[in-house]
């Protein structure tokens, strides 16, 4: 399974016939009243959610574990929000996916993706939550830079975010799911990733991500900033770029 492209895949969110009744009623108990004020917002289920790319940092460490201070944040908009994440003792009481995927797609919603996987990190620590956290600010690093100026600020957050996966959530994996056609049922097929590869490769290759790169210049050079965090890393390469190993390094 691991031959397949994820480019074709998705995230995994399990069987879910009920789900989004929850994930409305998660949203609703974060206390908003649902109804837009007058900065530019979009509202799903009772969450005025922000539109800009423009992230002030809540605190040194913001979406990196441990750090918690996201809760504490007053521009989070699901600083109040119950994340359920997936247990197999009850597979249909997860909204984590479903939450996230009621989010604006692009730009416009990159902020609300850093908030909600920097909130389900706080509320749960996981490399799952970790990585997407990562991935958050470096999608808000591409979108708040361009030619002239980049923000600075936000590709060091992100870094220290995917080092944090790294460094704490080495063996984690996330799962996704694709090719319904070949299952026996005709239901999608779930598949595990390793954590560690989805991160080494989101930093070395730009299509892992098509953001902008947060260690400019030659991929090579990521290599260098792996070793200097501990780590090897042995590229993945084409055409599913699925086979890059990442290592420890000895002491």
């Amino acid at each position: 399974m691991r031959a397949l492209n994820r480019q074709h895949a998705g995230p995994f969110r399990g069987k879910h016939l009920v789900v989004a009744l929850l994930a409305t009623a998660a949203l609703a108990s974060a206390g908003c009243s649902g109804e837009p004020d007058e900065n530019d917002g979009e509202v799903i289920n009772a969450v005025v959610l922000p539109t800009d790319v423009v992230l002030d940092l809540y605190c040194e460490n913001v979406g990196v574990h441990p750090e918690t201070c996201v809760l504490d944040d007053p521009e989070n908009p699901f600083s109040t929000t119950t994340i359920i994440e997936f247990d197999v003792n009850n597979p249909d009481a997860d909204n984590k996916f479903d939450l996230f995927n009621s989010l604006p797609p692009g730009p416009s919603g990159a902020k609300a993706r850093f908030y909600f996987w920097a909130t389900a990190l706080a509320q749960r620590p996981s490399g799952e939550n970790q990585y997407y956290t990562a991935l958050a600010l470096h999608e808000l690093y591409d979108a708040n830079s361009n030619a002239i100026s980049s923000d600075e600020l936000v590709r060091e957050q992100a870094l220290k975010a995917y080092r944090s996966m790294l460094d704490n959530f080495f063996g984690s994996v996330t799962v996704f799911e694709c090719c319904p056609a070949v299952s026996p049922d005709g239901e999608p097929v779930p598949f595990s990733v390793p954590l560690n590869e989805l991160t080494a490769d989101a930093l070395y290759r730009t299509d892992a991500t098509g953001f902008r790169r947060v260690v400019p210049g030659d991929p090579i050079l990521v290599l260098e900033v792996l070793l200097d965090w501990g780590y090897s890393y042995q590229p993945a390469t084409p055409p599913d770029f699925n086979n890059g190993v990442v290592s420890v390094n000895g002491g």
